[in-house]
C-alpha cells in the first residue's frame, strides 16, 4: 500500500473514530436520561442499571455505524479540499477513484465484519439485555413458555392454550388446543382448531373438534366448521407471541422458517426477515459508496454543519425506503428477497453512477 493511500485511511480512522464515539455518547445520554427514572423507580440496582446499558451499546453501535461512515467521509473529504490536497493529487495525475478506494475497502470489510455479528453475536446481546430489563430491573416473570417449538399461553385461571404459530399482525392463532380445567382442575373440556382469528370484536374458532368431559369419566364429541371462543385475552395481548426475529441467530431463524413451511404456514414475513440479516450490514458500504461524489462536489465551500445535514439527509431516505420495503414485505405485496434487498440494491445504484461520474 502506498503512503498515500496509508496517510488517507489514518486519518480517516481518526475521523470515524470520533463519530462514533460521539453518536454512541448521544444515542446513549438520550436512552439513559429517558429510562434511568423509571429504572429508578423499579429499584434496580446500580449493577443491573450499568450492564444493561453496556450490553445496549453493541446493537447500537451496529445501527449507528452507517451514519458514522457518512459523516465521517463528507467530513475527511472536506478537510482534504481545504488544504489542498485533492488539488495536490489532481496535479499529480492521481486518479479521485484510486485516492478513495481504500476508504470504499475498509468499508466494505468492516460490512463483512458487522454482517457476521449481526448474524450471530448481536441477536444474542439483545436477548440479554431484553431479559435483564424485564426479569432483573422490571422484577417481571415471563409469561408465555415454550415447548416442543409450540407456545403455551394460560387464558384466565382454568383455560390454557397450546399454540403452533401465533400471527399478531393478522390477528390469527394457528393450531391450537384450548383445554378448560374445573376448580378441582380436571379436564373438563378440549378443543381441537386449524385456527382462531379475531373478527368484529369476536374469536372466532375454524374447523375444530370438541371433546367434553363430565365429572364420572364419560367423554362426548362433536365437530364445527365454525364456533365462537370464549377467549378472555385481547388481540393486543398476543404482541408478545410473536417471535422477534432481532433476537434470532441467522441459522435459528433459517431452522424455525423450515418448520413453519414445513407445518404449511405462510413464512415470507420472516423470509423477509432473514434476507435483511445479510443484506443490511451492506448499507455501511453503500452510504460510504454515496458519500464519496457528495464529498467532492464543492467541499471547499461546505461546513461541518451542512455535512452532518446532507448525511442524516442520506440515512433518512434509506430508512424511509428500506422500512416501506420490509412492510410491503411482510405484507406480501412483493417477494421476500426483493424486499430485503431493495433499498440496498437503489442505493447502491445511485451510489454506482455517482461514483463513475466523479470529474477526475
Amino acid at each position: 500500500m502506498s503512503i498515500l493511500l496509508k496517510y488517507i485511511l489514518r486519518e480517516y480512522f481518526k475521523i470515524l473514530s470520533l463519530c462514533l464515539a460521539m453518536l454512541l455518547l448521544v444515542y446513549l445520554s438520550i436512552d439513559f436520561f429517558g429510562k434511568i427514572g423509571r429504572m429508578i423507580q423499579d429499584d434496580a440496582s446500580f449493577s443491573m442499571i450499568l450492564l444493561y446499558f453496556a450490553l445496549k451499546i453493541p446493537k447500537i453501535v451496529f445501527d449507528i455505524t452507517p451514519i458514522a461512515l457518512l459523516i465521517a467521509t463528507l467530513a475527511i473529504l472536506g478537510l482534504q479540499s481545504r488544504q489542498n490536497e485533492i488539488v495536490a493529487m489532481k496535479s499529480n495525475g492521481i486518479s479521485l477513484l484510486y485516492a478513495t478506494s481504500p476508504i470504499l475497502i475498509f468499508a466494505f470489510v468492516l460490512s463483512l465484519i458487522l454482517g457476521a455479528g449481526g448474524l450471530s453475536f448481536i441477536p444474542l446481546t439483545k436477548q440479554k439485555t431484553d431479559f435483564v430489563r424485564a426479569v432483573k430491573i422490571k422484577k417481571t416473570q415471563e409469561q408465555f413458555y415454550y415447548g416442543q417449538n409450540r407456545l403455551w399461553l394460560r387464558d384466565g385461571r382454568h383455560t390454557f392454550l397450546n399454540i403452533g404459530f401465533a400471527d399478531s399482525i393478522q390477528r390469527v392463532l394457528h393450531d391450537v388446543t384450548l383445554y378448560t380445567l374445573r376448580a378441582d382442575f380436571t379436564l373438563e373440556e378440549a378443543i381441537e382448531t386449524k385456527r382462531i382469528q379475531y373478527e368484529n370484536g369476536t374469536w372466532m374458532m375454524y374447523e375444530g373438534r370438541i371433546r367434553r368431559f363430565s365429572a364420572d369419566g364419560v367423554m362426548t364429541e362433536s365437530t364445527f366448521e365454525k364456533e365462537a371462543a370464549a377467549l378472555r385475552r385481547k388481540p393486543e395481548e398476543f404482541k408478545g407471541l410473536d417471535v422477534d426475529t432481532d433476537k434470532m441467530k441467522f441459522s435459528e431463524l433459517r431452522k424455525y422458517i423450515k418448520r413453519l413451511s414445513k407445518d404449511g404456514y405462510n413464512v415470507d414475513r420472516f423470509r423477509v426477515d432473514l434476507y435483511n440479516k445479510i443484506s443490511f450490514p451492506f448499507v455501511n458500504f453503500v452510504m460510504t459508496l454515496i458519500a464519496i461524489p457528495f464529498g467532492l462536489v464543492e467541499t471547499r465551500s461546505r461546513g461541518v454543519a451542512r455535512g452532518v445535514g446532507i448525511s442524516l439527509l442520506i440515512a433518512g431516505c434509506y430508512w424511509v425506503v428500506h422500512s416501506v420495503a420490509l412492510s410491503l414485505g411482510h405484507a406480501g405485496l412483493i417477494p421476500p428477497l426483493l424486499a430485503g434487498v431493495f433499498a440496498n440494491l437503489l442505493f447502491l445504484s445511485v451510489g454506482i453512477y455517482l461514483y463513475l461520474g466523479i470529474r477526475q
